[in-house]
C-alpha cells in the first residue's frame, strides 16, 4: 500500500503515483490510498482507479494483510489520521520515505531520508534508476516531474540542484508534457479555488 499526508501536495502524489505504476508493471498487488481525496489540480495523474480515498469498511479485508505500507512525504506519522490507526492496530510493517528530517524514535519500520534531496519524488527517481531493468516510462516521470516541480517552486526555490534539472531532462525526453503539468496545477483553478482567491481579495 502507498500513501501520503492529508491534503496531499504535488510531491507526495507524485512520488507515490510513480512508485505505484512501476510495481503494477512487475505484477505487484499495490494500491494507493490516501487519507484525503485526489485534489482537482491533481485529477491528470490518475483516476479514482489509482487514487483511492481511505475507507476502512471496505478496505479493511486488504488493508490488515497488506505486506508493507510505504508513506511519502510525511513529517508527521499523524497526518495519515485514520490510516495510522490501522497501521497500528495489525502492526503492518512501514517504510517512510521522506527529506523532511524525523527523530531517532520513529514509529516507522524502515526510515528512509534525506534531507539534501529538493522532494521526495527524487529520491523515488534515484531508486527507481537502479531497480528497473527497463527505463522509466511516460506514467513514472509524469509522477515523478511533479512532485520535483512543485516542491522546488517550478524550480525557482533554493533547494533546486543539479539533480532536479538532470531529472526534468529525463522527463522530457519521455515525452511529459511540463507546459501542461504547470497549467493543470497552477493555472486551472477550481471554483472553490477561484472563491476562495476571492475572498482573499
Amino acid at each position: 500500500m502507498l500513501t501520503t499526508h492529508e491534503n496531499p501536495d504535488g510531491d507526495g502524489l507524485g512520488s507515490e503515483v510513480a512508485l505505484y505504476h512501476h510495481f503494477r508493471e512487475i505484477g505487484k498487488d499495490v494500491r494507493i490510498i490516501n487519507y484525503s481525496s485526489l485534489p482537482d489540480e491533481y485529477n491528470f495523474l490518475g483516476s479514482a482507479d489509482i487514487f483511492e480515498t481511505f475507507n476502512e469498511s471496505e478496505q479493511l479485508d486488504w488493508l490488515k494483510i497488506v505486506d508493507m505500507v510505504i508513506i511519502f512525504d510525511v513529517g508527521d506519522f499523524d497526518r495519515v489520521r485514520g490510516i495510522r490507526d490501522i497501521i497500528e492496530k495489525y502492526q503492518l510493517e512501514t517504510m517512510n520515505l521522506d527529506h523532511h528530517p524525523h527523530p531517532e524514535d520513529h514509529p516507522f519500520t524502515h526510515n528512509v531520508v534525506n534531507i539534501d534531496a529538493a522532494a521526495t519524488g527524487c529520491m523515488v527517481y534515484d531508486y527507481l534508476k537502479v531497480a528497473r531493468s527497463k527505463p522509466l516510462t511516460k506514467s513514472i516521470c509524469t509522477g515523478i516531474y511533479t512532485a520535483v516541480m512543485t516542491d522546488t517552486g517550478c524550480f525557482r526555490y533554493s533547494n533546486t540542484d543539479e539533480k532536479c534539472h538532470t531529472i526534468a531532462i529525463e522527463c522530457l525526453e519521455k515525452g511529459v508534457s511540463t507546459h501542461q503539468i504547470y497549467q493543470l496545477v497552477y493555472e486551472n483553478s477550481s471554483k472553490a479555488r477561484v472563491g476562495l482567491l476571492g475572498n482573499i481579495l
